[in-house]
């Protein structure tokens, strides 16, 4: 999954709409909802990445147990 990340959930306006896009901790409601998850990787996506430039993410891989 890939998130915006922030520790308290945030409404971010899209599209000139409110309440379509959120920055939160997805990952850890997920790990903390569902106890057969278990977290393999993670890792950050930096809009300044001179190779491969996307918007600020975090990632993470999550696996079933």
């Amino acid at each position: 999954m890939a998130e915006y990340y922030n520790p308290t959930p945030v409404s971010v306006p899209y599209r000139g709409h409110a309440d379509r896009l959120f920055k939160r901790d997805f990952a850890g409601e997920m790990l903390d909802r569902y106890p057969d998850l278990e977290l393999i990787d993670y890792g950050f996506i930096y809009r300044r990445d001179p190779v491969f430039p996307q918007d600020d993410m975090t990632w993470f891989l999550l696996q079933r147990t």
